[in-house]
């Protein structure tokens, strides 16, 4: 064996690799996802996955299309109308293996840090050529869910959608083998002006316990704040005329509503509502 020629292989593959952790990426993915798992409606979402060497930031277009505008409006004074589209987002701090997932409420939104999850990948040697990159397919057993992923060692970032990373290449597609969720790579670009750490909303730090108790007061009762004045509403028919609302009616739909729409991405954190 060529032991020089093995090394100075060995050096150019880290060489690179290193050069890319050295850079900013925004990579570009479609979710596909069911909110309630015994439809076969799927709700479609861009989404985008900025990196760091040491942060990466998950979370929606829309979101960040908005975040753009709303940084951009700071230097010129001019007021732009904020978006809230962070139910998706996952924040991970890979210098000190905590991750961060996001929940939207009423007016809040809501934090919760955790330490990173240890996934346990099981690679095979099967390939194919997904987007134009080889790649190879892995499967993961993860809070309830069987999951496919196929990455590529082309692209040396050991990064993912959601919560998901580990793999030693980018994931380029995922899916659970239910059907309810799925990821989908569209693209990659350098991106060094994206400020990955900016929030449109100030965040609440919770703890799970805190946030379970927060999601089950609001299915007991949705238009608390609604009722109590905290929150305006200004309720019109389809013909623009005012009425006053039969919470107790709305309180009923909006129930069903959220125990239909009860499908997380991690299954363990599926909330048992009241019947």
């Amino acid at each position: 064996m060529n032991w020089k020629i093995l090394f100075k292989t060995a050096f150019i593959l880290i060489a690179f690799s290193n050069f890319l952790y050295g850079q900013n990426y925004r990579i570009t993915y479609q979710f596909s996802y069911k909110t309630n798992s015994l439809s076969p409606e799927m709700m479609k979402k861009d989404m985008i996955l900025l990196v760091k060497p040491d942060k990466s930031k998950f979370y929606s277009r829309e979101q960040f299309d908005n975040d753009s505008v709303v940084i951009e409006s700071k230097k010129t004074g001019a007021k732009v109308r904020l978006k809230s589209d962070y139910n998706f987002m996952v924040i991970k701090d890979k210098k000190n293996k905590k991750l961060s997932k996001f929940t939207f409420l009423l007016r809040d939104l809501y934090q919760l840090p955790v330490t990173t999850p240890d996934f346990d990948w099981k690679i095979t040697s099967e390939t194919k050529s997904i987007a134009g990159y080889t790649c190879q397919k892995a499967s993961l057993s993860y809070s309830g869910r069987n999951w496919e992923a196929w990455f590529t060692s082309d692209i040396a970032l050991q990064e993912g959608p959601s919560i998901f990373d580990g793999l030693p290449g980018l994931t380029i597609y995922m899916k659970d083998t239910k059907n309810n969720y799925e990821f989908s790579f569209t693209g990659i670009k350098k991106d060094e002006t994206s400020d990955i750490d900016f929030l449109s909303a100030k965040p609440l730090e919770i703890t799970k316990k805190q946030l379970d108790k927060l999601l089950l007061d609001h299915y007991n009762d949705p238009y608390r704040e609604m009722k109590s004045g905290n929150l305006k509403v200004l309720w019109q028919d389809e013909n623009g005329k005012p009425f006053k609302p039969d919470y107790k009616e709305l309180t009923k739909q909006e129930q069903k509503y959220i125990k239909t729409n009860n499908n997380p991405i991690e299954l363990r954190d599926t909330l048992k509502y009241p019947r």
